[in-house]
């Protein structure tokens, strides 16, 4: 009996240790190195954004949602559009900013983004490792697709619908390559999705992409197809009805479900475009510009000089990402989440990587710079406090804390959030929730008054009593020359004006 048991404990125990040889073998392997160099690039970029100009009324979504028990319902933070229907289409990734702000001060947020902007990386790396057996060329082509996606790397609720659509995009890849794969988790995912932010019909269409293009039997011209089975039809099809059904199961119902519709067709995105720099198309003369242009380049090359036949939904993808991103800056991270994997594979071999001959004792030695950067680079408290003091109006917020003023404000955009969070009393006259003040023609009013366009008598109009505004700006100029106006506060960053009192 003990002779027995004696062989049990070392059979246990070398198989234990071919496990933890295998374990450390990944673990200490040039992919691995790859992974983490990319997850630090990730972590570090975040370390200096965490300031947004939406963060501070999702903090306050956050903080109403969990304090009343029920979500917002119409407009509370405003004077201009109080009362007006609000639907909180990111009321999930609100609470979870509110509740890690709460446990952890702005560390804690820097945590929920550095997460999701990190899972992200890793999640790119790995679709392009399915397409190449390089893992070099996977991690360039996820460098890139990174770079594409940097757009969403501050605190917003749509990096968790990203990684949302990243998740489906995955499972969809999968399936379509090998015929396998969890399809049943794609419902819930876009039921989560819609709970987290407004972006979920991209999701959509590039699922009804996928599947048309499997519904063409034969090539197009130098396109490969890959036509579906009678029974993977029948099953994508199912999926993708249970999807748009999941997508009912959200506390709004079908006006949710028909949010997008209402802010693509109703409202008029000339006005957005001129405020928010993301709505705008791709400017070929800054970084950003440059690095979409490198990437049309790579794309031109890559059909020029094509490695393996572009299959049928990879060029309508392809076509979709740019058309989309070209079009507008914050669509950038669709392209930089389909294209890697479709890249990668046009890379060819770059490095002479051999998973038979690891050099597990080179690439633990390596592996020590990217973790140094994420256990050592963890921003202090005082480091993020300090964005957020260089971004937001803090010396103009002390003094209206200690000086408080009556009347309605008229606020720069980007600050309205933050100062609707840290000044519970205030009703701005604007956030950056574009889509509900574009639908009552503030922002339209808005845009006019910072440039100058009858800017006295609309500030008359919304009987404006005194204004918070960047203090360099043009606005501030001509109140400064106008008698009726004085200014009671100035820093380097805010000016603060109030109706001269006689």
């Amino acid at each position: 009996m003990g002779v027995v048991n004696t062989m049990d404990y070392t059979k246990t125990k070398q198989a234990t240790a071919r496990w933890t040889n295998r374990l450390l073998a990944r673990l200490f392997s040039f992919p691995a190195l790859i992974a983490t160099t990319l997850a630090a690039k990730a972590y570090w970029t975040c370390r200096r954004n965490i300031a947004d100009p939406d963060l501070g009324f999702h903090l306050l979504d956050g903080h109403y949602i969990l304090t009343h028990g029920h979500l917002p319902t119409t407009d509370t933070y405003s004077f201009t559009a109080a009362g007006s229907p609000w639907l909180d289409h990111a009321w999930l990734p609100e609470v979870l900013y509110y509740l890690a702000h709460r446990a952890l001060g702005w560390q804690g947020v820097f945590v929920v983004l550095a997460a999701s902007a990190v899972i992200v990386y890793i999640g790119i790396f790995l679709l392009c490792r399915k397409e190449t057996e390089d893992p070099l060329a996977a991690g360039i082509a996820t460098i890139f697709g990174g770079l594409l996606a940097a757009v969403t790397f501050t605190p917003r609720t749509q990096n968790i619908g990203w990684l949302c659509f990243l998740a489906v995009y995955a499972i969809l890849f999968r399936f379509r390559a090998t015929r396998r794969g969890p399809l049943w988790l794609v419902p819930p995912l876009f039921c989560l999705w819609i709970n987290c932010h407004g972006m979920w019909p991209f999701g959509l269409v590039v699922f009804a992409i996928i599947l048309a293009s499997g519904f063409i039997p034969r090539d197009l011209g130098r396109l490969q197809a890959a036509p579906w089975t009678a029974a993977q039809r029948k099953n994508l099809l199912g999926v993708f009805a249970a999807s748009v059904a999941a997508l009912f199961l959200n506390p709004f119902g079908y006006r949710l479900v028909f949010l997008p519709v209402h802010v693509a067709l109703r409202q008029q995105m000339v006005v957005t475009v001129r405020l928010v720099e993301e709505w705008a198309s791709v400017d070929f003369n800054d970084s950003r510009g440059l690095l979409v242009m490198a990437v049309l380049a790579g794309l031109f090359l890559a059909a020029l000089f094509q490695r393996r036949q572009w299959k049928i939904d990879e060029a309508a993808l392809t076509l979709l990402v740019l058309y989309l991103g070209l079009t507008h800056i914050r669509f950038l991270v669709l392209a930089g989440i389909v294209l890697p994997p479709i890249l990668a594979p046009q890379f060819g071999k770059i490095s002479t990587y051999d998973p038979a001959h690891e050099r597990h004792a080179l690439n633990a030695a390596l592996l020590a710079a990217p973790l140094a950067v994420l256990v050592l680079g963890f921003p202090s408290e005082r480091f993020l406090e300090a964005q957020i003091e260089a971004y937001f109006p803090e010396g103009a917020i002390r003094y209206l804390k200690a000086h408080p003023q009556s009347g309605n404000v008229f606020n720069c955009n980007e600050w309205g959030g933050y100062m609707e969070w840290v000044l519970p009393g205030i009703r701005t006259f604007i956030d950056s929730r574009e889509e509900l003040f574009e639908s009552k023609g503030v922002l339209a009013d808005y845009v006019a008054v910072t440039s100058l366009n009858q800017s006295e008598e609309l500030l008359d109009r919304y009987q404006i009593s005194y204004l918070v505004y960047p203090a360099e700006a043009p606005l501030c100029y001509l109140l400064s020359k106008n008698s009726a106006w004085e200014r009671i506060y100035l820093d380097h960053q805010a000016v603060i004006y109030r109706r001269a009192r006689r």
